[in-house]
């Protein structure tokens, strides 16, 4: 898809990209666009928290509870971007901007189930994680989430299964051997379970994996901070990998008894 400066163009795709138009940006860089727009269903029903982000790139956002989401400061080039949600086909689009301009799209996802188990999810069993700031940190959009309700759905057996569907996470695995790399940086993750850092720190090296150090089964939530973009200042200096980024697993060892 194409942006043209000061020009309006409607374009429909079932299940796929609704309206979308290009305004001015008057608040934009010379050299950059923003994108902003609304994630909904088939039904038009607002889709919460779902990941935006910029294909095999760094910049991202998350959705707010009612499907809202803006990206700042991309580059004027013909950029490719995705969409996804635990529970739902992921979507991606092309949009070229020439010049400064915001630019506004409606997502349209499809169920990829016709139904999803209903999770019943306490509210004493959201505290602990409260507690911490989870909750905070994914409505303020620093960092990629897997809510608990997300993880009942999965099912995860491994650990790694829980982190497949979540962008800019790459599991390689090689018979016994693990590794979780971001898309475009060769080098992996560091690891943290319930404020304990695990495995040697290292840029390409790791001794324990999340397999290693958790089984899917006991994971309760995850927040994924790619590059270490606005990793929570409680996790700051427990890793070395600060070019790469942190995985910060939370398991039922949290929920109380």
């Amino acid at each position: 898809m194409r942006v043209l400066w000061m020009r309006s163009i409607l374009f429909a795709a079932p299940a796929y990209l609704g309206a979308w138009s290009a305004t001015h940006g008057q608040a934009q860089s010379a050299a950059s666009f923003a994108l902003t727009g609304t994630v909904i269903d088939t039904l038009g029903v607002p889709v919460p928290f779902a990941q935006v982000f910029v294909f095999a790139g760094e910049q991202g956002t998350v959705a707010d509870d009612d499907g809202h989401f803006r990206l700042d400061r991309l580059p004027l080039a013909r950029t490719r971007f995705a969409v996804r949600r635990i529970g739902y086909d992921p979507v991606y689009f092309d949009v070229e901007v020439p010049v400064a301009a915001t630019v506004d799209v409606q997502v349209r996802m499809r169920q990829n189930v016709a139904i999803l188990t209903t999770v019943e999810v306490r509210d004493d069993m959201r505290t602990p994680l409260q507690k911490v700031g989870f909750y905070d940190r994914m409505a303020a959009g620093h960092g990629l989430f897997v809510t608990p309700e997300m993880i009942a759905a999965i099912r995860p057996v491994r650990a790694t299964d829980a982190l497949n569907s979540i962008p800019n996470v790459v599991v390689h695995r090689r018979g016994s051997r693990t590794r979780i790399t971001t898309a475009s940086l060769q080098c992996e993750y560091a690891l943290v379970v319930d404020r304990i850092r695990v495995g040697e720190p290292g840029s390409r090296v790791r001794t324990t994996t999340p397999d290693d150090a958790v089984s899917g089964t006991d994971i309760y939530a995850i927040e994924v901070y790619p590059r270490n973009r606005g990793l929570p200042a409680q996790f700051l200096g427990m890793t070395s990998e600060d070019g790469c980024g942190t995985i910060v697993i939370w398991t039922k060892g949290m929920i109380p008894r």
